[in-house]
């Protein structure tokens, strides 16, 4: 029996800032109610949204955006931004002619913020789909190439579960994609999806 995948419940894992900003390099920003609408319309058994982001402690305007998000269908799945200081580079070189060694700063320091929020993906999607007695479709929206492993280690334990990345494409001018995701393609269960095939209905006008 073929397998349709819209017809499967279906589960949506989304890395915010990751598919963001690999679409604004192909010049669509993302409107969420839309993306929303159009996994509604499209995947008939959709069983959740969920929505992955990194946020600051004190922004209050991104806490009444995700509420906004909340409140239309998303599983918030939010984490905290911690700040790293990265120390600032040096590369040493000798001049040629006095044979002197000179140090240069090449990058200075600068405070680096993460969340994590991969891991949070992964452990979500492992502890939908791992279970499941019946065919399950995950869709993950990222170009991450972390998520790699996670993919073709849920495939390999589960016959049931079937995985859709939506992604920009990998091309020469464009590496936004993570070469560890194209990959994949050769195992079965697995659908790296073009997410510019679908920026009319997911774009902000």
């Amino acid at each position: 029996m073929k397998i349709k995948l819209k017809d499967l419940d279906t589960f949506v894992y989304i890395d915010v800032s990751n598919i963001r900003n690999a679409l604004r390099i192909s010049n669509v920003e993302i409107d969420w109610n839309m993306l929303y609408d159009y996994l509604k319309s499209t995947y008939k058994n959709l069983k959740s949204v969920k929505y992955f982001e990194g946020i600051d402690r004190y922004d209050n305007a991104k806490k009444e955006e995700l509420e906004k998000l909340k409140t239309y269908g998303y599983k918030i799945k939010s984490l905290e931004r911690k700040s790293y200081n990265e120390p600032p580079k040096y590369r040493t070189f000798v001049c040629k002619n006095c044979h002197h060694k000179n140090k240069v700063n090449i990058s200075k320091k600068y405070k680096k913020l993460k969340s994590n929020v991969d891991v949070y993906l992964c452990s979500e999607l492992m502890g939908d789909l791992l279970t499941s007695q019946k065919h399950v479709h995950a869709i993950i929206l990222s170009c991450d190439g972390d998520y790699a492993e996670m993919i073709r280690n849920i495939i390999k334990k589960s016959s049931n579960v079937y995985i859709s990345v939506f992604a920009t494409p990998f091309t020469k001018s464009n590496n936004y994609l993570s070469i560890r995701l194209k990959k994949l393609e050769r195992i079965d269960r697995y659908y790296l999806v073009n997410i510019l095939n679908i920026k009319d209905r997911i774009r902000k006008l």
